[in-house]
């Protein structure tokens, strides 16, 4: 069976480094589809409607921008990131999930891409098997564990208050927890979201 078109952004200002980027990917093996953004306000737009697996990123981009970065990994728990290491800014990009340098061989950047692809697929399908719950209520989960209520879980995911109130039911049902919690503790054991994410 074919693997799905792999959805690849790029978020990067220099137009030479976006293209070589593009130039490696389109002549590889990957099945993809490259677009680009040149800030974070384009991604954040892009991403309301268009769905993304690889954001590839100058984390120069996520400087001083720590809460735009915190809502979108909240509100994109999917979204796999690799930084652009150009050796100016010494710790990892707390977005980035891998990274490679602008150094690397192009076989090197594929491999990187490609693991960071299996990784996201695999964990997908094991957050998908968690207790048979559906995208839909992982979806609602992550909005209850960060403390949203019925309406804002609605407004954001373009559903009614009654489905949400539906999805909820089905999450006790499955798991057999009703507390906000038992809620939370069992969607950071699961992995559906990570702790550092968490409004707290």
């Amino acid at each position: 069976m074919r693997k799905p078109l792999l959805h690849i952004v790029i978020l990067e200002a220099s137009r030479v480094i976006c293209e070589g980027l593009m130039a490696i990917l389109y002549q590889s093996d990957l099945d993809c589809r490259i677009l680009r953004v040149e800030s974070l306000e384009d991604l954040s737009e892009m991403l309301e409607s268009t769905a993304i697996d690889i954001l590839i990123a100058n984390p120069l981009q996520f400087v001083n921008r720590e809460k735009e970065v915190r809502r979108i990994r909240k509100n994109h728990p999917s979204l796999s990131v690799a930084g652009i290491d150009y050796g100016i800014i010494q710790k990892q990009s707390m977005l980035a999930d891998i990274s490679f340098t602008l150094y690397d061989t192009p076989e090197h950047i594929l491999q990187c891409l490609t693991k960071l692809d299996n990784k996201s697929r695999k964990e997908n399908k094991q957050k998908g098997e968690d207790d048979n719950l559906t995208k839909r209520e992982i979806e609602v989960l992550t909005g209850l564990v960060n403390g949203l209520m019925n309406k804002e879980i609605a407004d954001s995911l373009h559903i009614s208050i009654h489905t949400v109130v539906r999805h909820r039911k089905n999450i006790t049902m499955k798991t057999g927890i009703r507390s906000q919690s038992g809620l939370t503790i069992y969607a950071i054991s699961k992995k559906i979201v990570a702790i550092e994410d968490l409004e707290i």
